[in-house]
């Protein structure tokens, strides 16, 4: 213990931070659904309390609510698996007409162009991802997971956030339009406004108010009452707990002096002038600097009203010159603070929002659906833990230790950054865990190797973990600089799952380094570790030429690929899922006098060619029991003979009519009604009402695609610069061609077998990445040990990458097995909303294998093959003259030639 004392200090304090993390996470998924509820009440009830919010009184708040395992402090749930609220918000017509004919745009431009603003503030907001899509031409549809703060993310999205800056009328001037005003409506106007407590600003009292503003926008209407170039404007809505519940009215210029257009950036901070409450600080970009230094230069001592889509926030007076940056200091709270900057960094929206209709939708996967995805998770993790006790024994046991510490702590810092859990995300946290022991076998083989070696336990633990660290530094960075790459240029999902795989690189290094090192020194340090015994499945010494093979690799690669291209490029848009495509959205009610479970609608929908249709209960009020869905599937087109087909180009069948029963109209419609109808009480089409029917566009906009690819060409660039810094370029060039290899040949397998592309398979896709540079990487490692520990002794590059391959073949099947078991599971028994995404890491988790294998390796071999200048040195080895001082069971006096008989290999 005092021997490791600053290590088993900070293992110890880690844990118990990770435990404090889950301890809300975890009672809340073992909470009773009566409980729940109640907790759900009690957060109501605390935060409709009108109180002022203090530094204090919020964090023994906090406290309270984590004792008591608050979902605000638990891992969020997704849309599919707890369902949330569903919004659907229509365009203000005339605002629409307005645009159109003065910029010379069309309704689907400023959709779209609401829909980005949309996607942009909700991307910034809690609720992580959202479903977000085009209804017609005129509507925008939003699913937030949850039911929390329903009114403040209206509030949000709707906000027009038109930020502009106006210079506010003297005392004098004032006080003659006032005068006017109250003279031409016979003296109803003064009588109702108040003289400020403190300050010049005239007030209005909440009772007072209406009137008031009324009498302002008549008088707006009469010619000269207000003077040209003026307008008069109220402030917002005065909060609970400020001393004086007024608004305040102010005369100012009609056209602004500047607006929000210029603002590049705003953050909400806490306002430090007044000492409570906050405020926000906003940047302006070149231009906009430009224009505040000139109007503030020009009106120093007078004060400059900030409204916000018509309501004065704040009127300051001018101090001095005011250039790039500035503050907004209204008395807000954290939460509008917070609101209002998102807002401002989205942009004004193009035209005002209006409300159409909100209710709640269920989890979009059925409860079977959901179970079967996390029980079959489970029992693939519970698969890796058996393989590692049965093949590694007590090191088995330590590395499950290890992955137990892991787990907790991903959970926990999965809860403190608000990370959002989907059932794939759930197989990808299983998965994660799986590919977590791809460092312990790392290590453990390199410990076999010492003690092959000749080297005592204790030595070969030591030796084990410090030559292991290296490769797994190297391995887990490139990893990370994929995900970080995606975190800072992907949006929405992508940005999602980096977030999750950036955790969960850095708690995996972690605890196989730091926790599983410390157990092996608590028993070896007290001599309660007297051997170390492993299975073995590749033999001692094996000498398979992997690299005089390399033809057949590359002539199998060219097929596989090509295969895949062609099936791809014959399919076309059919490639693609509801997530992608545009679709149909249909709100039925099935009259039935019992509750209709989801999973029954979509398992009809499924039998007769309606695949992959997203079933949600809903209602616009009340319980989740009215037999009301909401239905999407995608495009359904009619084939050269005017039958319905789906996406993937099958007839969807027509059911089967009643004899004598008159058929309906051969519509999408009729046929979705003809589907249900056994569901309902009388078995009749017209039992199935179709409240409402619409055309929606996809969930994963062109924008979203765009940054995504984008993404991953930028990480692929990355980690070419890193490998080129670890190697040389060639080495990063041929990692990141595997991967390309490995993609491609995973969604050619997806095509060729009738799948498409959804959100979940972009998972897996994104999975296979991180895992392929990890696999071709540790292989990458040991041929640039093994140059430096051969250099000078007669052997060809070609013999030294075989014996790296054969060195590193038992980790790599390991390793793959182990990943290898929890995608098996999941695609057997994971039910068929996980099964894309595990066949998807199937192919992944072979292609990524055989590509660090046959393909990366043997295309460093033949680059240098094939370009090496004479008297050029080897490729990986750099020039130096000190030998290797790494020691190794080969003669002194030995040397051969490129004929002579490869050295045995060694396991690691």
């Amino acid at each position: 213990m005092k021997k490791h004392l600053y290590r088993t200090l900070a293992n110890i304090a880690i844990i118990i931070v990770s435990l404090v993390l889950c301890y809300p996470t975890i009672g809340w998924m073992m909470m009773s659904p009566e409980r729940k509820e109640a907790v759900k009440a009690l957060r109501k009830a605390e935060d409709e309390q009108e109180k002022r919010h203090t530094y204090w009184g919020d964090n023994l708040l906090a406290v309270k609510r984590w004792a008591r395992c608050d979902p605000d402090f638990s891992v969020k749930l997704g849309l599919d698996l707890q369902g949330g609220i569903h919004m659907v918000l229509g365009l203000d017509k005339d605002a629409v007409d307005k645009l159109v004919k003065e910029q010379n745009t069309t309704v689907k431009d400023i959709q779209q162009m609401a829909l980005r603003k949309i996607q942009r503030r909700v991307d910034e907001f809690e609720a992580k991802e959202p479903i977000i899509s085009t209804v017609g031409d005129s509507q925008i549809q939003v699913q937030l997971p949850g039911e929390k703060d329903v009114d403040r993310a209206k509030t949000l999205i709707m906000k027009v956030a038109y930020l502009t800056f106006h210079i506010v009328s003297g005392t004098d001037e004032t006080t003659k339009v006032f005068n006017a005003i109250n003279d031409h409506f016979n003296k109803e106007f003064i009588p109702y406004l108040s003289k400020p407590v403190r300050g010049s600003f005239v007030q209005v009292k909440p009772e007072n108010y209406a009137r008031v503003r009324r009498i302002v926008e008549q008088a707006a209407q009469v010619p000269g009452l207000i003077p040209d170039g003026k307008t008069i404007a109220f402030s917002q809505k005065p909060n609970a707990w400020d001393p004086e519940q007024v608004y305040t009215i102010y005369l100012m210029t009609k056209d602004p002096a500047m607006t929000g257009e210029t603002l590049s950036r705003a953050m909400a901070r806490t306002d430090t002038s007044s000492g409570a409450g906050w405020m926000i600080n906003f940047e302006n970009n070149a231009e906009g600097a430009k224009k505040c230094r000139e109007v503030t230069k020009a009106n120093i001592n007078k004060p400059m009203a900030i409204t916000l889509d018509g309501y004065v926030i704040s009127a300051p007076t001018i101090q001095g010159v005011i250039g790039a940056s500035g503050q907004i200091t209204g008395n807000f709270t954290q939460e509008q603070a917070s609101d209002l900057a998102i807002a401002l960094n989205s942009g004004a929206m193009p035209v005002p929002l209006k409300e159409d209709f909100t209710g709640i939708v269920g989890a979009s996967l059925g409860e079977d659906s959901i179970r079967a995805g996390v029980t079959s998770s489970i029992a693939g993790l519970l698969c890796v833990v058996g393989f590692m006790l049965v093949y590694y024994r007590f090191a088995g046991l330590v590395a499950n230790i290890g992955l137990f510490v892991n787990g907790i702590m991903l959970l926990g810092a999965m809860a403190y950054t608000g990370s959002t859990l989907t059932l794939p995300g759930i197989a990808g946290f299983i998965l994660t865990m799986g590919m977590a022991v791809d460092a312990n076998v790392l290590i453990y083989e390199r410990i076999r190797e010492e003690l092959r070696n000749g080297k005592s336990l204790l030595a070969a633990v030591e030796s084990g973990y410090t030559r292991a660290t290296g490769t797994i530094i190297d391995t887990h960075a490139t990893t990370l600089i994929a995900a970080l790459v995606l975190m800072q240029f992907g949006t929405g999902p992508v940005q999602g799952f980096a977030i999750t795989l950036c955790i969960g690189v850095l708690t995996s290094v972690y605890s196989s380094l730091f926790i599983t090192h410390a157990v092996f020194n608590f028993w070896t340090d007290r001599g309660w570790l007297k051997k170390l015994t492993m299975m073995s499945l590749i033999p001692h010494g094996t000498k398979f030429p992997f690299i005089e093979k390399r033809m057949i690799g590359f002539i199998v690669t060219a097929v596989l690929i090509v295969i895949g291209l062609v099936s791809f490029g014959i399919r076309g848009s059919n490639n693609f899922g509801v997530d992608f495509t545009s679709g149909t959205n249909m709100q039925i009610r099935l009259a039935a006098d019992t509750p209709i479970h989801p999973g029954k609608v979509r398992e009809l929908l499924a039998a007769k060619g309606f695949k992959d249709a997203t079933v949600q209960e809903f209602s616009q009020g009340g319980a989740l029991n009215s037999n009301e869905f909401l239905i999407r599937f995608g495009d359904i087109g009619v084939n050269e003979a005017g039958a319905a087909v789906d996406g993937s180009g099958k007839p969807v069948e027509a059911p089967a009519t009643a004899a004598g029963a008159t058929a309906a109209p051969d519509t999408i419609s009729s046929r979705v009604q003809q589907t249900l109808a056994p569901l309902c009480k009388v078995q009749e089409p017209n039992q199935v009402e179709l409240k409402q029917v619409s055309t929606v566009g996809p969930v994963v906009g062109a924008q979203l695609k765009k940054d995504a690819v984008l993404a991953n060409v930028y990480s692929w660039f990355f980690i070419i610069l890193y490998l080129t810094f670890r190697f040389e370029y060639k080495f990063g060039i041929m990692a990141v061609f595997a991967v390309v290899h490995d993609v491609l040949i995973a969604v050619g397998a997806l095509s060729i077998t009738g799948r498409q592309i959804s959100m979940p398979v972009i998972a897996a896709v994104l999975t296979i990445i991180g895992y392929s540079v990890n696999d071709t990487v540790v292989v990458f490692d040991r041929i640039r040990e093994e140059l430096k520990a051969y250099r000078g002794r007669g052997y060809s590059l070609l013999q030294i990458m075989n014996i790296s391959i054969n060195e590193t073949l038992s980790r790599t099947i390991l390793t793959s097995l182990t990943v290898f078991f929890v995608v098996v599971v999941l695609y057997f028994f994971g039910g068929s909303s996980m099964q894309d995404f595990a066949f998807v890491m199937i192919v992944g988790v072979v292609t990524g294998t055989y590509s660090s294998i046959f393909v990366a390796s043997a295309l460093v071999y033949e680059w240098q093959r094939r370009i090496k200048a004479p008297g050029a040195t080897i490729v990986g080895v750099k020039s130096e003259t000190t030998p290797s001082t790494r020691r190794r069971n080969i003669p002194k006096n030995r040397t051969i030639t490129e004929k002579t008989e490869e050295p045995t290999s060694t396991q690691g």
